[in-house]
């Protein structure tokens, strides 16, 4: 059975202040293997990041990723420390065009080929509202070796 690493993802109030919310996020790991000795985590053969789709502002008010939600952001670097100017390694819609649901996966492989194997990465997530919002990063960022 794949193990599953826990991030939380930030998500902006209505009001737009700096509160949160957070949803689980984690990268199903599957095959063998432990962590390293650093406690990151190794990169999943699947490369597929997983995460419960929010359901609540941080203001108490509820939150639907279909109507609320436009994208997500990916940033992933080697220091763990993410910046309001950091450009995403990826940026994609929060709802499937063809269903109309909440987006709650995202393959990693098409953004890990620039990565040195052997190497711990550390990534982060945001969210943007439709009506522009953004929220924080993730907290912590999700540690992984290559």
């Amino acid at each position: 059975m794949g193990k599953k690493t826990l991030v939380r993802c930030v998500i902006v109030s209505r009001a737009m202040l700096l509160s949160s919310i957070f949803a689980v996020l984690w990268i199903a790991c599957g095959g063998g293997g432990g962590g390293g000795g650093d406690g990151s985590t190794p990169v999943p053969s699947s490369k597929v990041l997983n995460w419960d789709s929010p359901t609540q502002f941080a203001d108490g008010g509820t939150l639907d990723a279909s109507n609320d939600l436009s994208f997500y952001e990916i940033y992933i670097n080697e220091t763990g420390v993410f910046l309001d100017n950091d450009a995403p390694k990826a940026a994609f819609p929060a709802v499937n065009i063809s269903s109309g649901a909440p987006v709650t996966t995202y393959d990693l492989a098409t953004i890990t080929p620039s990565l040195e194997t052997g190497r711990t990465y550390y990534l982060a997530m945001r969210a943007t509202e439709k009506n522009g919002g953004r929220s924080g990063y993730t907290l912590p960022p999700l540690a992984f070796v290559y």
